[in-house]
């Protein structure tokens, strides 16, 4: 017996020119890690960590911010807005730090930076103690992703380097 069809409520529309999906890959020169071809996706708005999965988020889509940063918007919420942030503590000691997707937030520290190979990947620009992306296996039930400062002198066991890449939608 065939599935039945989904509501039309719950078929995404076709994507807007310049959306995009935030995806993770293994850092160029290196082999295929575990995470190489995951995507990123909030955990929920109650606790907006940046979750890594198997698929594409089913509501959020990626789009360039107006003043920098990443900008992401919901198909299915109308008029609902969040952004990548990167988070830090207030004494700025830590080794690596939160990653979040909230509601009417967008950190314009964030860009796309284009490699001598023609490839670009997502960089915290302007943050001196910026050092790049890993993700963890962590306490929410999904590996979740962090942004490494100069202060993290050791990968944890449990972590892998990662870089950030987008896989355009139109």
């Amino acid at each position: 017996m065939a599935a039945p069809a989904p509501a039309a409520e719950d078929v995404a529309p076709p994507p807007l020119p310049g959306q995009f999906w935030l995806k993770v890959e293994s850092p160029p020169g290196t082999a295929p890690g575990r995470y190489h071809g995951f995507y990123l996706r909030q955990n929920s708005v109650a606790d907006p960590a940046v979750m890594i999965v198997t698929g594409p988020p089913k509501f959020l889509r990626a789009h360039d911010g107006k003043n920098g940063g990443v900008g992401l918007i919901s198909w299915k919420h109308e008029g609902r807005a969040f952004g990548l942030v990167l988070k830090a503590h207030p004494a700025g000691k830590a080794g690596w730090e939160r990653v979040e997707i909230p509601e009417n937030e967008t950190d314009e520290r964030l860009s796309f930076v284009k490699k001598d190979d023609g490839s670009e990947t997502l960089e915290g620009t302007g943050i001196e103690t910026w050092t790049g992306w890993m993700v963890c296996e962590w306490s929410l039930g999904h590996p979740q992703l962090f942004w490494t400062t100069t202060a993290l002198t050791t990968l944890p066991e449990f972590c892998e380097r990662v870089v950030l890449v987008r896989e355009m939608l139109a």
